[in-house]
């Protein structure tokens, strides 16, 4: 198992954050009431309704603490969980929690993805990724305020809270959709708060490892990459291009595997660089099982992949030289 690097979670890392949350906030105001501490500006960024805090038994610093409280205490409120027991997983853009459950999922342990703040969030190209989205509130609603759909424009302070709900909103759903739809993804129960609660892989001493780090023998690399291509094609079906796949966004655990991390989801139909973005992702998991043994075409592979269920390796005319306020313009891109 990959060692998780502590120094990711140290008081400083947050208190860092919260200073620089704080300068930002303060630089254009001369007249700035005394500065406010690191907890505080925490507790802002986080969402926090002044709700009291709940203790739990992971042993986080104090802002690390605050983050964690911010971010789950609704789901301990509402008996979505019962503790918080250790961090099971730190990244750039969220860190996974293993929580322990009760009868409301009648699961033991729970995994609670806490997203990070924008500014430890290292996505490329978002911009490629939101194509042909449409921005969602916290509730999953299609954004349709004007306000609000100018605040994400300019990418003021609000706005960028708007975003970051929507990159939560669209990884929920997708969770959502691709396990209704008998995919191997983690079953999502709740989301909000800067937060998912979802299914957990592995057992209290262990949680999954990442299937890039895991050397297969060749008759079961081929059965895992034969249930990888099935799950493929259930996202397509879902109109999900997954937009980040690969070996290490995969879990392997019992003989298994689990797809996870969803927030750059695209549609195959609604986003011009949707099959590049596929392409890769085949391109990707290839790489991998080719090193496993597994024999495969994955330039071909994708386009088979893609073709077969209808969709356009190359739009007929770009979609920017189409008018989005033109009627026959519009039907021509929702029928292709």
């Amino acid at each position: 198992m990959p060692k998780l690097n502590p120094n990711l979670f140290l008081d400083e890392d947050y208190e860092v954050y919260a200073d620089r949350h704080q300068h930002r906030k303060m630089k254009h105001r001369p007249d700035h009431q005394p500065k406010r501490s690191a907890g505080e500006v925490m507790t802002e960024i986080a969402g926090s309704d002044g709700r009291e805090s709940f203790a739990f038994t992971y042993n986080a610093s104090r802002h690390e603490r605050e983050w964690i409280d911010n971010s789950l205490g609704n789901f301990y409120d509402e008996h979505w969980l019962d503790d918080v027991v250790r961090l099971l997983k730190g990244g750039k853009e969220a860190s996974v929690y293993l929580c322990t459950g009760n009868e409301t999922t009648q699961a033991s342990y729970l995994a609670a993805k806490v997203y990070r703040p924008r500014m430890f969030r290292q996505l490329r190209k978002d911009h490629q990724y939101r194509e042909g989205r449409t921005d969602l509130d916290a509730s999953g609603n299609q954004i349709t305020e004007d306000g609000m759909l100018q605040a994400m424009r300019s990418k003021s302070k609000y706005g960028l809270e708007l975003l970051h709900t929507s990159w939560i909103e669209y990884e929920y759903q997708a969770l959502a959709d691709l396990h209704a739809a008998g995919g191997q993804v983690p079953r999502p129960y709740a989301r909000g708060h800067n937060a998912i609660l979802m299914e957990y892989i592995g057992d209290f001493s262990q949680s999954a490892p990442l299937l890039v780090d895991v050397q297969l023998e060749p008759a079961e690399a081929q059965r895992l990459f034969d249930h990888l291509l099935s799950n493929i094609e259930i996202m397509l079906s879902q109109e999900r291009v997954h937009g980040d796949l690969s070996a290490y966004n995969i879990l392997y655990w019992d003989g298994g595997i689990t797809l996870i991390d969803f927030p750059q989801v695209v549609s195959p139909q609604g986003n011009s660089s949707a099959y590049q973005i596929f392409e890769r992702d085949v391109l990707q998991v290839c790489d991998y099982f080719a090193r496993q043994g597994v024999a495969v075409r994955p330039r071909q592979l994708a386009a088979e992949l893609w073709t077969s269920f209808g969709y356009r390796l190359n739009p007929d005319v770009h979609p920017r030289l189409l008018d989005e306020e033109d009627q026959a313009d519009r039907a021509y891109w929702q029928r292709i």
